[in-house]
């Protein structure tokens, strides 16, 4: 007793369709399933699609020449009209009857690398926005530093130049001793202070920075004669001023000459470490 043949599904249809490989029946089926089943073309475009890449992963094999001669022969002598066309569907050219289940999983494949490299492709443009934004971000906060540096060092100026315009205000020009060994320019500063006030201002360039261990003091000469008078320390900030206060009014009072050594903190005030700056004469 013969059984009869299972109906083949309609995505086996599907395949067959794509692969021009339908008997005149199974077509009638497809159109069928295509009325019943609408959305039975979109799996049509996408297997199609899906076929048009599998032969960019498979290698090329020359064929021998009694086999080449052979498919030849064979192509010209094949007169099989092609699968019926449906109604609304592009057909396909004409291929001779093969076994097309077994292109299904290759098929499937197809499509699951074409998913993989949409979605690999993708995730770099993600990457690539993500460095960007990261540049940008970096390039924001420089900005934003040097605007506080600037408003910094416009303050600073602000605070100065109001000192300036006050009465009985004098201004110390003083130039360093040795190169700065940054740049080997010497360094130059201007001492602002009022005569008796205990008020100090410092305003310096290329005055070498200070390590944790060190600090710079100032001292008033009041005559040439006279021995170094200590009148206070001090650290520049980044715009290279320095503001404190004396521990005397003798320091601002008209002194002779103002030197500025290079000292550790815990140094006496009874003698400065070595020189950097001294007033002109």
């Amino acid at each position: 007793m013969t059984r009869p043949t299972p109906e083949p599904e309609p995505i086996d249809l599907v395949a067959g369709y794509v692969l021009n490989d339908l008997s005149p029946e199974e077509a009638d089926r497809l159109q069928q399933a295509l009325t019943e089943t609408p959305s039975l073309r979109g799996e049509i475009a996408a297997f199609g699609e899906a076929l048009a890449l599998l032969p960019y992963g498979m290698p090329i094999v020359e064929p021998s020449a009694h086999l080449k001669s052979k498919i030849l022969n064979a192509a010209a002598q094949s007169i099989r009209p092609p699968s019926p066309v449906l109604s609304n569907v592009v057909p396909i050219a004409t291929a001779r009857r093969r076994n097309w289940k077994q292109w299904i999983p290759a098929i499937s494949t197809g499509i699951a690398a074409v998913a993989v490299t949409t979605l690999g492709l993708n995730q770099l443009q993600i990457n690539r926005q993500s460095e960007q934004t990261a540049a940008l971000q970096r390039q924001l906060d420089a900005t934003k530093q040097e605007l506080t540096n600037l408003r910094r060092e416009l303050q600073a100026n602000q605070n100065t130049i109001a000192l300036l315009s006050q009465p009985d205000t004098q201004t110390y020009t003083l130039t360093g001793a040795t190169p700065n060994p940054t740049n080997s320019r010497l360094a130059k500063a201007r001492i602002i202070a009022k005569p008796g006030d205990r008020s100090v201002t410092l305003v310096a360039q290329d005055l070498p920075k200070l390590s944790n261990n060190q600090i710079y003091r100032l001292w008033a000469v009041a005559k040439p004669t006279a021995a170094p008078m200590y009148c206070g320390e001090f650290r520049q900030d980044a715009s290279g001023t320095a503001q404190w206060t004396a521990p005397s009014a003798a320091c601002t009072q008209n002194p002779s000459q103002l030197l500025i050594t290079l000292d550790a903190p815990t140094d006496p005030t009874t003698s400065a470490g070595p020189l950097v700056m001294r007033s002109l004469s």
